[in-house]
């Protein structure tokens, strides 16, 4: 969705809907859920959301959780947020995402590949913890939501999962900055296409160019959210 620096990604398989983080927060008084995923939600008439996903608490992926919460039937929240975070008292059953979780929705396989469970330690900073998910539809094309996971990350990814990770679409960690997309990772992912979402003339340069140019050296087609605003794909 174009909502500007951060990230908000709708996965919608036939019967159910889960949302990939719930952009940022504006001001006091407007986030992404009100100002975009709101109207989007309810021009495409959905009623409900069947899995709210929250990478991480940085306020650009959660931003706009709370109206969404307040807005929309929620079945279920995951996220890596700590126990005592305001947006689990909302009353939504709520699990810890962990590496290894896995379930199939309508024909479509989604799967936890980070954090793991012993990564949650109280000194954690909140990038390395992002629930990266792997989505993979019956013909074998697949999206990797990354969160803002950085470069150790990427390295402990790759060297756990290799080649499992290859995505036909990559999520871009961290909107492109330089602490993430390793070549490594990149390579080990393989995507035809990655996606930015990242901020208008991003104030903390997102994305950096050289990784913009990685990218573009691996054969990667890259597309942009300050550029092209909304960006859909149809598996």
């Amino acid at each position: 969705a174009d909502i500007g620096q951060g990230t908000a990604v709708l996965v919608r398989t036939r019967e159910h809907l889960l949302i990939y983080d719930a952009g940022p927060r504006y001001s006091a008084e407007a986030d992404a859920a009100q100002r975009v995923l709101l109207p989007l939600l309810r021009s495409r008439g959905e009623s409900r959301i069947d899995l709210l996903m929250l990478s991480h608490r940085d306020i650009d992926h959660v931003g706009g959780a709370a109206s969404l919460l307040a807005e929309l039937p929620v079945a279920a929240l995951a996220s890596s947020l700590s126990a005592g975070h305001p947006l689990l008292s909302a009353g939504v059953p709520h699990r810890r995402c962990a590496a290894g979780q896995a379930w199939d929705r309508d024909g479509v396989r989604f799967e936890l590949l980070h954090p793991q469970l012993a990564d949650y330690l109280p000194a954690s900073r909140p990038n390395t913890l992002s629930c990266v998910l792997r989505v993979e539809g019956a013909g074998g094309r697949s999206l990797l939501l990354t969160g803002d996971i950085e470069a150790a990350q990427e390295a402990a990814l790759v060297e756990r999962l290799g080649r499992s990770l290859r995505s036909k679409v990559l999520l871009v960690p961290h909107h492109g900055s330089k602490t993430s997309s390793s070549e490594a990772f990149i390579g080990a992912v393989a995507p035809g296409t990655a996606v930015v979402q990242s901020g208008y003339r991003s104030r903390f340069g997102h994305p950096a160019p050289e990784v913009v140019a990685r990218y573009r050296e691996l054969g990667v087609e890259l597309r942009r959210s300050d550029a092209c605003g909304a960006w859909t794909w149809d598996e």
